[in-house]
């Protein structure tokens, strides 16, 4: 009986070899290695990290620059900021919003109206500049 069913499914291999492909990944594959970061790049988002940490009296970990896909910047409970390559190319107001916002998470690891009340304080116009992060996502985007 098994031999039977192994000898149709053999022929059915052979017949229809779709059948038995490999499924296709749901996402495409990232590329092998990255691209590095230049280091204007690198200055950029560090110096204006820097500058708003001296002023919001908070000392981040660690800062890196990433192709994220989704994010435009993250805190982990470390301290360690992330922020999206994408925004080097960013108005200077917009990544700034985006550094004081992730400087906050630092006092407040959370979206509370105490975390945004930290944010409004050190960025007034934040609402616009997430708007506009919002309207023009797709351009940032390589």
């Amino acid at each position: 009986m098994i031999a039977s069913v192994r000898g149709f499914l053999a022929g059915l291999r052979q017949e229809l070899p779709e059948l038995f492909a490999p499924p296709a990944p749901l996402r495409p594959p990232r590329p092998a290695r990255a691209v590095p970061v230049p280091e204007a790049t690198r200055f950029r988002f560090r110096s204006r990290v820097e500058h708003w940490s001296a002023v919001m009296g908070v000392t981040p970990r660690r800062i890196a620059i990433k192709n994220q896909r989704s994010l435009w910047g993250s805190c982990s409970a470390r301290g360690n900021l992330n922020f999206n390559r994408a925004l080097d190319r960013a108005p200077a107001e917009v990544l700034d919003y985006v550094v004081i916002h992730e400087l906050a998470h630092l006092k407040e690891m959370n979206h509370s109206r105490d975390f945004w009340a930290i944010v409004r304080q050190w960025c007034p116009r934040q609402k616009e500049h997430r708007r506009w992060l919002r309207q023009n996502a797709a351009l940032l985007r390589p």
